[in-house]
């Protein structure tokens, strides 16, 4: 084989193939037509035992109906008590409980009584109901008496079979007709109605009909000449057997046949076994084409992957052989080769591994010049810092003096802005650079005192905070910034007492600040400017002298918590600012 031409080894393998596809139809054909009747048989047996889990249970509660019908008072008194006005009452209070027995059970059809001296049914005449009476005769409890037509029922259709029941009552309620023999309870069921799962699959293929003990049927779902042609066979061979075939125009179909347990019906399944050798012949046909299509396509394949399999690697080939000589870096023509797919994947995968080792040289040279600056921006921060720290004990006596002698003057007002001023020059050079957010707040407020103390009357502050936001670790000098903008450049302008709002709680994992006030708001042109630097504001830009101190918190909030964290602004003109910070439960760990 392998000194042949390649020629004669692709046809050698065709040929294989062509028989190979012959014999698979021969063996599909013959497996799926014995599949497919077992499967039918299966199917057959197991949809009648699920109908004579159903038809059971339409006894069940047939016999639960009766129950209840054979204690009840108005039936008894009915069938006992001669013609009067009492039997109107009577006959009034069975109608509207008959009604509702119909209206729960679409399935019934009629509920009858019978005795000696009365008969009542919208079904059967008098004469049928004593007769059917008579067969119950020293009976107790359920009694059935199969399918059976009316007369009655013949207007629009033929004779309309229904499967009926009986039941003789007794007396119960009176002592003097206690346990004698009151009547009859007759009650028709049209299993059109009944609550029987029909079966939807394998339909034309599998019929399904119920007879009772006198080979009367109720077709399912099978067609009349089937259901007359199976019932002259009953009537033949008087019953039929599982497993038998019978014969019907040029058909044949296999019976099955399952005892429905009590009452003496059964469920005969019917199999057309040449609809199932049609689906088997259909399905062996298709799957043949398929195998042969699929070979025709497969032989097509395969020469043009031998034809087109070895020049591309030779290219790519001679290609890797130059980058190797020549530097990386330098920008080179990309090969375009014909071919197959995984050669064509292989070519594009491989300039694709080279722009990415570039596009990651380019990548990791941004990231150290980035980096670079951000440690020169902490840097940066840091001196300002330290240059914040010049003598402050100096500034600390100068203020308790201050104090002091605002106290000795009697000037409270002296002392109170001395003091908060203290503790903001105390705040801001010592401790740590995370602290808590009552902290924080708490010089926040030592600064509007001083604001307060500036502008008696022009300022009212509104502090609402959670307990459980109290607690949680923020950085330093975030609040007051925000605070000091919203009075210079918010309420001081006003011509009017303005109000300060100052709010913060815990949501999902996220600690919600927000700083409101009620002053002259941000105009539109300048608002759109800051919201568009707050969007990005990885890039410090000294976008205003009046909004320095927000873009400056944004800045520092982006440096230390990362993008998910944030500073949102809104502003209406006339009407105020809002500004929320939405920070995490957790503080940074190096805070710039």
């Amino acid at each position: 084989m392998s000194k042949l031409s390649i020629k004669k080894q692709f046809q050698i393998i065709l040929g294989c193939m062509a028989a190979l596809c012959l014999i698979l139809s021969i063996v599909s054909y013959t497996a799926l037509d014995h599949l497919l009747l077992k499967n039918a048989a299966s199917y057959a047996r197991n949809t009648s035992q699920k109908f004579d889990g159903e038809i059971n249970y339409l006894f069940q509660r047939i016999d639960s109906i009766f129950n209840t019908l054979l204690f009840d008072r108005n039936i008894e008194g009915l069938l006992h008590t001669p013609y009067s006005s009492e039997t109107q009452k009577y006959v009034k209070e069975l109608l509207v409980q008959f009604s509702s027995y119909s209206i729960m059970n679409q399935d019934i059809s009629d509920i009858a009584l019978v005795s000696s001296e009365m008969s009542w049914s919208n079904v059967y005449d008098a004469d049928t109901l004593r007769r059917l009476s008579a067969q119950m005769e020293g009976t107790h409890g359920l009694y059935s008496f199969g399918f059976l037509s009316s007369p009655l029922t013949d207007s629009n259709r033929s004779r309309e079979k229904r499967m009926v029941f009986g039941c003789n009552v007794y007396g119960m309620h009176e002592m003097a007709n206690y346990g004698k023999y009151q009547g009859s309870l007759i009650l028709s069921i049209d299993l059109r109605k009944a609550p029987i799962i029909l079966p939807t699959q394998q339909e034309g293929t599998t019929y399904f009909l119920l007879t009772d003990v006198r080979e009367n049927i109720f077709s399912f779902n099978c067609p009349e000449d089937i259901t007359r042609s199976l019932l002259e066979c009953c009537e033949k061979k008087n019953a039929l057997t599982t497993g038998e075939t019978m014969h019907y125009d040029t058909h044949d179909y296999l019976i099955y046949v399952t005892p429905v347990s009590g009452m003496g019906y059964s469920i005969i399944s019917a199999i057309d076994k040449r609809q199932l050798h049609r689906e088997v012949l259909h399905t062996t046909v298709i799957i043949t084409l398929i195998i042969t299509v699929s070979l025709i396509l497969l032989a097509f394949f395969m020469y043009t992957l031998l034809h087109n399999m070895v020049s591309p690697l030779n290219q790519l080939s001679c290609y890797i052989g130059e980058i190797r000589q020549k530097p990386l870096n330098k920008k080179r023509k990309p090969l375009q080769l014909d071919g197959c797919t995984e050669i064509r994947t292989l070519n594009d995968s491989f300039h694709e591994l080279i722009e990415e080792q570039q596009t990651l040289t380019r990548q990791l040279y941004n990231t150290t010049v980035s980096l670079y600056e951000t440690e020169l921006e902490k840097k940066q921060a840091e001196l300002e810092f330290l240059r914040s720290q010049i003598n402050p004990h100096f500034l600390y006596n100068t203020l308790e003096s201050i104090r002091d002698i605002a106290l000795e003057e009697q000037v409270p007002e002296i002392a109170g802005m001395s003091d908060a001023l203290a503790r903001l020059f105390r705040y801001n050079v010592k401790g740590q650079a995370i602290v808590p957010l009552s902290q924080e707040l708490e010089i926040t407020m030592a600064y509007l005192d001083i604001q307060k103390a500036r502008f008696p009357g022009k300022l009212e502050v509104i502090c609402s905070v959670r307990p459980e936001a109290m607690d949680v670790p923020i950085m330093k000098f975030l609040l007051q910034p925000l605070v000091e903008n919203a009075v210079f450049h918010g309420i001081e302008p006003a011509l009017r007492k303005g109000t300060l709002f100052i709010g913060a709680r815990v949501q999902e994992n996220r600690l919600l600040i927000t700083i409101q006030d009620d002053g002259i708001g941000i105009p539109p042109d300048q608002l759109a400017q800051l919201q568009t630097h707050l969007a990005d504001i990885s890039i410090i830009n000294t976008y205003s002298q009046q909004h320095v101190g927000i873009l400056n918190v944004a800045h520092r909030i982006l440096l230390n918590y990362g993008k998910d964290y944030r500073l949102t602004l809104d502003s209406e003109p006339g009407e105020g600012t809002r500004i929320l910070l939405t920070l995490p439960a957790e503080a940074a760990q190096n805070p710039a």
